[in-house]
């Protein structure tokens, strides 16, 4: 019961962060007095039963930093309250709190969620996708890493709601394929007949060749 009483008063006002591994986020908030004594305080996910005091800011210069995760990481963006955490890890992830020392006129929350880089999508023709005389052609995009990743085709800025494009004319209309997760994503564009149209249309003249060989050999069989 305590545990709910407090996580439903850390989601009162709480602002949502998203970052990516390896890169930085800021947390925003206004200028408050120079002399102004502030105490940033986290508590990593799931749970906000408890915050320890991370970091301590006086006269916009960080003073202390008790969590050894975050020394060499922190700074204050040009001269202001607001905190960057550079070279982000997943484990950073958590509850952040700011508020004024002595008279906590002012505080702030926020909940940071950091999430791997999406990996570049790639395209591949499925394998036995293109049958003999037929121009149908199925295209799978797809990512190494698919965890926490959503991959869809689009066309025309819509979402097409699959990863396999399977296509039975439209070959010279381009596609897109879109992985992404909350904090980013990545895209790939193709033209299908690339992928298509050189083996579909090769087997469909492969197969004419045989029939005019055929048609030869009756023409002189015939003479």
């Amino acid at each position: 019961l305590l545990v709910f009483y407090l996580s439903a008063v850390w989601s009162q006002d709480l602002q949502q962060v998203k970052g990516i591994v390896g890169e930085s986020i800021t947390f925003e908030i206004p200028n408050l007095q120079p002399d102004t004594e502030i105490n940033w305080r986290y508590r990593p996910m799931p749970a906000p039963s408890s915050t320890n005091r991370t970091v301590k800011i006086i006269n916009r210069k960080i003073k202390t930093v008790s969590d050894e995760r975050f020394k060499t990481r922190l700074q204050l963006v040009n001269n202001t309250d607001s905190l960057r955490i550079n070279k982000l890890q997943a484990a950073d992830s958590g509850f952040y709190q700011v508020e004024e020392f002595s008279l906590k006129r002012f505080q702030k929350k926020f909940q940071l969620t950091v999430y791997n880089p999406v990996p570049k999508p790639h395209v591949k023709k499925m394998n036995g996708s293109v049958e003999l005389g037929s121009r149908t052609c199925t295209l799978l995009c797809s990512v190494g890493d698919p965890s926490g990743v959503t991959v869809s085709w689009m066309r025309d800025g819509k979402s097409l709601s699959t990863t396999q494009l399977k296509l039975t004319q439209g070959y010279n209309v381009t596609y897109t394929c879109v992985a992404s997760n909350p904090a980013s994503n990545q895209t790939i564009t193709v033209t299908p007949s690339d992928y298509c149209l050189d083996q579909g249309h090769g087997a469909v003249t492969q197969w004419n060749h045989y029939i005019v060989i055929i048609a030869l050999c009756l023409s002189w069989l015939s003479l």
